[in-house]
């Protein structure tokens, strides 16, 4: 919604919709408050300089609440503005807010509340009152929209708006194999991957890869065959039934759909679904990188928030056993999904106990990202029986008559939806497994499904699953060479599949796949820093730099250098000819 001159916008607040203010003139600050830094040397006429200290800036802004003399509607605005503005919650401390003026619209200042004052009446004995809220901005700095321009390798220049200096985000994802890439901008230099000539000419490949996601555009290298997936074990009781298939479009693996529907096959009693084997490798790897993405969405309702769904990618030895797995899956009733990465001895089952496991992860994802709505109880028809039912009549002259009849009545079932969701409802989960020797580096990254960060990597780990390990195999129990990899699509019966009552399963696919060979490279070698496809982010805003959404090294840097208001020349770095580069940024004003 579009901004009135006399609005303003806090953390996506309108002041007259939500808040239920006017805002009345509001004098921006001309600067943050600044303090003089000097040091008294004696014997010195006058003292020594040191530079000024610029802390917070604030902003009052005056508004009016016109309530007549309707003191109840005071009252609720009132407890409305301090339970919107306000918070108690101890994991909100720290965080700063935008605020945008509906004045000058395309300028954002981030800060916080400090404080409301009491109210002052404008008409004596009524309600219509005003009052001063206090924002404060910690970094007095105001932005402008963000900037998203390509770049190309070379020389490039940018013109910045705005009066302060600030931080370029470049993304850069290459069409071959990257040894290094780098920027030099207003005299300063940050790269990643070995700087010199000589180092760039000897570095080596630390992974190889041998299979990659095309092979998901295809069932022509996977097989449903059940002589080839009788050794593709798993946890729990289980059929293998039904069809899998590809989809080209979106180069996924996924349950097969005809007519609209989805092909688990016959319902049984427990989790059942069509299960695929890769017969794509040619050479069993006995240290090996794997990385795959299973997506997961389950959809709203009555009945389909009931339903189970089970994704896993396993691993299989070169005889098609199974030596891993990694998945999520529904819990009965509407419960948070779980996801579970394991390792297992050949032919293992992950039985809780059995000493043939070793569990890297099992959980539901960070507590922040749960809710638990009410329960829901929900009667299902299961069939009908006959009632007897005794009815009484009254005559004219006051006589009672009684009658037995038998009736026929619907019979139910309560069952229950627990209503709970997390951040795994709805999710795409990365895996990242590297085995060399015998240390296991293991990570797990959800992807943003939607807007504008669709198809990246999630940063928050208190919203998002986002967690890694190292496991060391000292007693070398885990040592099988991986030769290939299975697909699991499951579903689970629940009581609406006795009762015929109609819902929609959960959306299960494995989005990608790529396998590498980890090669036997020198500790301190110097190495390629990327693959072709991958992006690089080199963000001077939070002086990290990652790699497929993780952190890399070896990074080289004088002080990650700023774009300042005017014309900048900004020089990139590496075999990126072809690369597709984008430079982002946000304007700032003093």
């Amino acid at each position: 919604m579009t901004l009135q001159r006399d609005d303003f916008e806090y953390d996506g607040l309108n002041s007259r919709d939500d808040l239920q203010v006017e805002m009345g003139n509001v004098v921006l600050p001309s600067s943050p408050a600044m303090a003089e830094q000097v040091t008294d040397i004696p014997a010195m006429y006058g003292n020594q300089f040191n530079g000024t200290d610029f802390t917070s800036r604030t902003i009052s802004i005056p508004v009016s609440i016109y309530c007549a003399d309707n003191q109840d509607a005071f009252n609720q605005i009132m407890h409305n503005l301090s339970g919107l503005l306000l918070s108690d919650d101890p994991s909100d401390n720290g965080k700063e807010y935008p605020l945008v003026f509906g004045f000058e619209p395309k300028v954002t200042y981030w800060g916080h509340i400090t404080a409301i004052s009491d109210p002052t009446p404008i008409n004596t004995g009524m309600y219509d009152m005003t009052l001063t809220i206090t924002f404060v901005q910690s970094d007095p700095l105001a932005t402008l929209p963000q900037v998203e321009t390509p770049l190309k390798n070379g020389l490039n220049t940018i013109t910045v708006d705005g009066t302060a200096r600030t931080a370029p985000v470049i993304q850069a994802i290459p069409k071959r194999d990257l040894k290094h890439i780098g920027f030099i901008l207003n005299g300063g230099e940050y790269g990643l991957g070995p700087d010199s000539d000589e180092d760039q000419a000897v570095a080596v490949q630390p992974y190889t890869q041998v299979v990659n996601s095309d092979v998901l555009n295809t069932m022509a290298e996977w097989t449903n065959d059940a002589n080839a997936i009788a050794q593709m074990k798993t946890a729990g009781k289980y059929i293998y039934q039904g069809e899998a298939d590809s989809n080209r479009d979106t180069q996924v693996l996924m349950v097969k759909l005809v007519n609209g529907v989805k092909q688990y096959g016959s319902h049984q009693p427990d989790w059942y679904g069509p299960a695929v084997r890769f017969t794509g490798m040619t050479n069993s790897l006995t240290n090996y990188r794997v990385k795959t993405r299973i997506h997961h969405i389950k959809h709203s309702g009555t009945h389909n928030g009931r339903a189970m769904g089970r994704v896993e990618v396993l691993l299989l030895d070169p005889n098609g056993v199974t030596i891993g797995r990694f998945g999520l899956a529904d819990s009965s009733g509407g419960g948070t999904p779980t996801c579970y990465l394991q390792i297992t001895k050949p032919g293992g089952t992950f039985a809780g106990g059995d000493g043939k496991h070793e569990t890297f992860y099992n959980g539901k994802g960070p507590s922040g990202s749960s809710s638990n709505g009410r329960d829901q109880k929900i009667k299902i028809k299961t069939g009908t029986t006959t009632k007897t039912v005794v009815k009484r009549s009254r005559n004219r002259r006051g006589k009672v008559t009684t009658r037995t009849i038998k009736k026929r009545v619907d019979k139910y079932l309560t069952v229950v939806n627990k209503e709970e969701k997390s951040a795994l409802s709805t999710s795409w989960l990365e895996l990242d497994l590297i085995k060399n020797g015998k240390v296991f580096s293991w990570s797990i990254t959800q992807y943003y499904t939607s807007g504008s960060h669709n198809g990246q990597p999630c940063k928050d780990p208190k919203r998002f699953l986002i967690v890694h390990g190292t496991f060391v195999d000292r007693n070398s129990k885990y040592q099988s060479a991986l030769g290939g990899i299975g697909g699991v699509f499951f579903k689970h019966s629940i009581t609406e599949d006795d009762q015929k009552v109609g819902y929609e399963n959960p959306y299960l696919s494995i989005t990608h796949l790529d396998i590498y060979r980890v090669n036997d490279v020198a500790q301190d070698a110097p190495k390629y820093i990327a693959n072709a496809g991958q992006e690089i982010v080199l963000n001077c805003e939070t002086d990290s730099t990652t790699v497929g959404g993780k952190l890399a090294s070896p990074i080289w840097s004088t002080d990650y250098p700023k774009l300042s208001p005017g014309v900048n020349s900004l020089t990139m770095i590496g075999d990126l000819d072809d690369a597709q580069i984008t430079l982002k940024y946000l304007p700032r004003l003093l």
